[in-house]
């Protein structure tokens, strides 16, 4: 009739979708139909647009001619096709929606599915960075109600939230703590359910968060199968090696044997870390010392102390106290007939190396000759595993070999920006200054200064009179300049430890970021104790401070133990603060003056 054809016409007109189409008509007794085409054949899907619970498929498949487009169908043109094929509804054959309309259908599915998983990830992410557990969990929860996808990356940090996150530790020694954790480490059983259900790959990190799991609720024997587990993991010829068990993974088996007092198998899990060389923590040590003195185990206690003086330098607090209760019931741990006991004191010592306790003089520890070669190949090997540009490490390598040894390295970053940090503004004039200083101080020594070819051409384009200061430097051999692209500390650090026992390096570098951190071991330490010359420099007047007369570390004469504690703080988690001892050289002697010490004096009986 007119009506219908006037809304069909308007339909084909104005909406050229049939979900638009069909809106536009609700509640009119109309009908849309939608053309499939082949090359061969033609299908018609109705809708019915006055009963718009659910669309409504029905197709009809004619061998006849290809209709190219889309058709909206009036309801008199309906009532024709019905005449003349018979009634849709009974004589078609229903299938699913299938085609572009149902593609398009799926794909905007898939990526409205794809974005709320997204969006859910980056909320476990966020979650992880407030350190709160139980919205992470939530949004767990939430993920698996609406069957959304998470990550690797996003069950990670639900599981580590779980385990008590970066304050994991606090809870071992607060019950209150330890019995809300306990709470969230029971659904470590619906995490590890989805990984196994959606093949999610367990890494080191999901591994040490289920060490710790297992530990805070009471097992260090499963925490330790973990580690074992994640280290036989790692060994696979098909493993990542990023998949490689660290300290922290089994870190946790350690710290709970020692909490039981299982001293036979936290010597274990201590071997497997040694074979492996994860070179403990002052934490280990605590946990380790602390179980030594509750089982009045001596000869434990001995051995702590035997890699304490090998491994570490100074003490925190919380340990000094530990290291004070063991050598002050140690008497108690001797055999019948042994005799002797500690006098353990707070000291301080004087800028000789004298203690003000016992009076003994402490010494100036420094590697011998095959120690510093040894130092001096390790940095040479991951200067080339790590540097972009190996060559031409290889290169300075064998010029310090032929025109060396260099006894004074000068950092000349290091030096060109200091004070200048604020304007971000590198100052040759001071790396000049300094280079005259040393010769003054050291008239028999060769120097050397190390510079970034940028800094150099930086400061030759300034004038004729810069390039002239930099060839001399180049001819007589007091300059190099690294390649762009590389890292000068490998440069500058190698040269240094080249140099052997007299050799020193002037910087104030604390040598604590990543490129150092893989040098992080006792004799590293011992060598920049007693080879690093800090300074100051002021309108390029330059103050050197040099080593002192005895090194700050643990130290035994006889049977005697000195213990240097510190006031900085390793930051072990992201909320922590790092506390620093010496924001400037110039504070260096005064710090050290006013360390306290634990000293340990054995008196016989």
């Amino acid at each position: 009739d007119g009506s219908a054809r006037g809304m069909l016409k308007r339909g084909a007109k104005v909406f050229r979708g049939s979900r638009t189409f069909v809106k536009a008509n609700r509640g009119a007794r109309h009908l849309a139909v939608d053309v499939r085409c082949t090359r061969w054949s033609f299908g018609l899907g109705l809708v019915d647009c006055a009963a718009r619970s659910g669309r409504q498929h029905t197709y009809l498949t004619y061998t006849t001619g290809c209709l190219h487009n889309r058709h909206y169908w009036g309801s008199s043109l309906v009532l024709w096709l019905t005449q003349r094929f018979g009634p849709m509804a009974t004589q078609a054959r229903k299938r699913p929606l299938d085609g572009p309309l149902a593609a398009e259908d799926e794909e905007q599915k898939r990526l409205k599915l794809a974005d709320e998983s997204e969006k859910i990830r980056r909320e476990i992410n966020t979650a992880g960075m407030k350190q709160d557990a139980r919205k992470a969990l939530e949004l767990f929860d939430e993920a698996l109600e609406r069957d959304l996808l998470l990550n690797q990356k996003s069950l990670q940090t639900i599981l580590h939230l779980i385990s008590g996150g970066e304050a994991w530790l606090s809870a071992l020694d607060s019950p209150d703590k330890l019995a809300a954790v306990r709470k969230l480490c029971a659904r470590d059983k619906d995490l590890y359910k989805y990984m196994k259900t959606k093949n999610i790959e367990m890494n080191e990190f999901m591994y040490t968060g289920l060490a710790r799991i297992a530990v805070l609720m009471g097992h260090p024997e499963g925490a330790y199968r973990i580690a074992n587990d994640c280290r036989a993991k790692s060994e696979l010829p098909t493993s990542n090696p990023k998949n490689k068990p660290r300290l922290r993974t089994y870190t946790p088996a350690l710290l709970g044997f020692c909490r039981a007092d299982n001293v036979n198998m936290a010597m274990e899990v201590e071997g497997v870390m040694n074979r492996l060389e994860l070179a403990l923590t002052p934490p280990e040590y605590k946990a380790m010392l602390s179980a030594a003195t509750r089982t009045k185990n001596e000869s434990y206690g001995s051995y702590i102390l035997e890699c304490m003086l090998r491994e570490v330098t100074k003490i925190e607090e919380n340990l000094a106290v530990v290291v004070e209760e063991y050598f002050n019931s140690r008497h108690l741990m001797l055999e019948e007939g042994e005799a002797g006991k500690y006098k353990v004191e707070r000291t301080k010592i004087n800028a000789d190396g004298v203690c003000s306790v016992s009076g003994k003089t402490l010494d100036k520890l420094d590697l011998k000759h095959g120690e510093l070669m040894t130092l001096a190949e390790k940095i040479q090997g991951l200067a080339l595993k790590r540097e972009t540009k190996g060559e031409a490490f290889m290169s300075f390598v064998g010029y310090v070999k032929r025109n060396g040894p260099f006894d004074i390295i000068i950092d000349g970053a290091n030096v060109g920006f200091f004070g200048q940090s604020k304007q971000g503004i590198f100052t040759f004039s001071q790396v000049e200054a300094m280079l005259k200083k040393c010769k003054e101080r050291w008239p028999e020594s060769r120097p050397l200064v190390m510079l970034h070819s940028r800094r150099v051409n930086q400061f030759v384009r300034e004038g004729r009179k810069n390039a002239d200061a930099v060839d001399r430097m180049k001819r007589s051999k007091q300059l190099v300049t690294t390649p762009p692209g590389s890292n000068d500390d490998w440069y500058w650090l190698y040269a240094s430890v080249l140099a052997g026992e007299k050799g020193l390096v002037v910087t104030n570098d604390e040598m604590r970021d990543h490129i150092f951190q893989t040098l992080e071991s006792r004799s590293f330490q011992t060598w920049k104790a007693a080879h690093q010359v800090r300074f100051q420099v002021y309108d390029n007047k330059v103050d050197l401070v040099e080593p002192g007369k005895y090194t700050t570390a643990i130290q035994r004469k006889g049977q005697d133990w000195w213990f240097p504690i510190t006031k900085e703080k390793v930051v072990r988690a992201r909320h922590e603060k790092k506390v620093v001892e010496v924001t400037n050289p110039g504070m260096l002697k005064t710090v050290e003056a006013e360390r306290p010490w634990v000293c340990c004096t054995y008196e016989d009986l």
